[in-house]
């Protein structure tokens, strides 16, 4: 009796410790992307007018968002210079790192990339329907891949 009790004690502290983990392990990809998501927002807004509205909301004045919109359609190509030309750098911030944050390419895919059009330019050859022509293309270059 006393060893089925403590079994069952057992069963249920390794239920717990389970249940335990798995929070854990989504609580930390749920802290990965908001870490991903904070990095991308470091690279600053990458819209002129976003920037405006933000600039001139440092500034202190408390126009609303109606107000920043009249005001921005109002102004000039060379007024609205500076400010797209930050959004295009803080554009540029964002792209690389996106690219930092891309995972590589694998085997497989960078064969496909490689064979691909070759096969798919091969298969047009002998099919006028470009649905069927990819699934023929895509069915070689995986068959040929198997093979290596």
């Amino acid at each position: 009796l006393k060893a089925k009790k403590q079994a069952a004690k057992a069963r249920v502290a390794k239920k717990a410790a389970a249940i335990k983990a798995k929070k854990a392990k989504k609580q930390e990809a749920v802290k990965a992307i908001r870490a991903k998501k904070a990095e991308l927002k470091s690279s600053g807004p990458v819209s002129p007018f976003t920037l405006y509205v933000q600039k001139t909301a440092i500034k202190g004045k408390k126009a609303n968002l109606s107000t920043q919109a009249a005001q921005w359609k109002t102004m000039t190509d060379a007024q609205k210079k500076p400010y797209v030309t930050e959004a295009s750098k803080n554009l540029a911030k964002r792209n690389a790192i996106r690219n930092k944050q891309k995972k590589p390419a694998g085997k497989y895919a960078l064969f496909m990339k490689k064979n691909f059009p070759a096969a798919y330019a091969a298969a047009l050859k002998t099919t006028s329907d470009q649905k069927q022509a990819f699934k023929i293309a895509t069915q070689a270059v995986s068959k040929k891949y198997k093979s290596q």
